[in-house]
């Protein structure tokens, strides 16, 4: 392996539901990477109440509180950083335009971009969905910074995340009443990765900075569909079958816009999800993508494995979790 890699890194959204396994992953590194030790800093917004829980750990250095669309204070945190990871929430991803402009500024050599979902250059799918249109100017602005400076971006588009969009019910599947609502028949293919193999694959960019150059990473743990999740919960479940109930994507996306329209952004994913069970727009893209997993040391589990993470699921369901 090279001895050359990103020493100083800083995480944006750390207390965040993906932020806080790309942590771990961070801090694994002081194991499985000992011979080349990294400084880890952490930005958080400064009313956030969970970043007083931050682990202690020989590796954080430096924890930055503050207003993260402040060009002065993010000036601060960024200088002498090698490499930014933004876990960043959905519902500001546009403040990452700043963020590369102050990036490019003070000599960041790497900011690997809040994607983390659906492909971004998949272009009939960012034109479906409101919220992807978001991404793809964050990523065309950080192209164009990019040209300008020297500074490199990367993104990882790894699908849905699959055990908590699963417990959320994003994807069709309610634990409460145990009721499967597939749409389209349910057999759309779709890309989902585990949360940890996501963190994992995100902290290991920091070793292979001349790979993914101005350029979107694709990883997938499985490729998979609503009816192979339900074949899986009715073989896990100790409680039986589930309940199915079939629906059409049109009625997703129709209750999508009337959440929206009454202010509820919820119904932003009813739109995500509308256009990714339906043919046509937002084809599983292990189909025509070059998947990065063996590069980063990320399995691409078959279906024994699948079943494991989805009783685990059940598990955590069972066990109080997102109840």
């Amino acid at each position: 392996m090279s001895t050359e890699y990103f020493q100083n890194v800083l995480l944006i959204g750390a207390t965040g539901d993906l932020g806080k396994y790309i942590l771990n992953a961070l801090l694994d590194l002081s194991t499985t990477h000992a011979s080349q030790p990294i400084n880890i800093s952490l930005l958080t917004r400064s009313s956030s109440s969970s970043s007083s829980k931050f682990p202690s750990h020989p590796s954080i250095k430096n924890v930055f509180r503050g207003d993260i669309s402040s060009h002065d204070f993010l000036e601060e945190a960024f200088k002498d950083q090698d490499i930014i990871i933004s876990a960043i929430s959905p519902y500001a991803l546009l403040l990452q335009k700043n963020m590369l402009r102050v990036a490019a500024k003070v000599g960041v050599k790497k900011f690997i971009l809040g994607e983390f979902g659906m492909d971004t250059k998949d272009v009939p799918l960012t034109n479906a969905v409101r919220v992807f249109q978001q991404n793809r100017a964050v990523l065309e602005h950080a192209e164009e910074i990019c040209k300008a400076a020297d500074m490199t971006f990367a993104g990882v588009i790894c699908g849905t995340f699959l055990e908590m969009c699963l417990l959320d019910g994003e994807i069709g599947f309610e634990f409460e009443s145990r009721t499967a609502n597939l749409y389209d028949g349910g057999k759309k293919k779709f890309e989902a990765s585990k949360m940890e193999d996501v963190g994992k694959a995100t902290a290991e960019l920091i070793f292979q900075p001349t790979n993914w150059v101005n350029e979107l990473v694709y990883i997938s743990t499985f490729t998979t569909s609503q009816k192979e999740i339900l074949d899986a919960l009715d073989k896990v479940d100790s409680k039986g079958p589930w309940k199915v109930i079939e629906r059409e994507t049109k009625w997703l996306k129709e209750r999508g816009d009337k959440r929206v329209a009454e202010g509820d952004l919820y119904g932003l994913v009813d739109e995500i999800w509308a256009v990714a069970f339906s043919e046509g727009k937002g084809e599983a893209f292990s189909q025509n993508r070059n998947l990065a997993n063996e590069k980063l040391a990320i399995p691409k589990n078959g279906w024994n494995n699948f079943e494991e993470v989805i009783r685990g699921v059940v598990g955590e369901w069972e066990s109080g979790r997102r109840k």
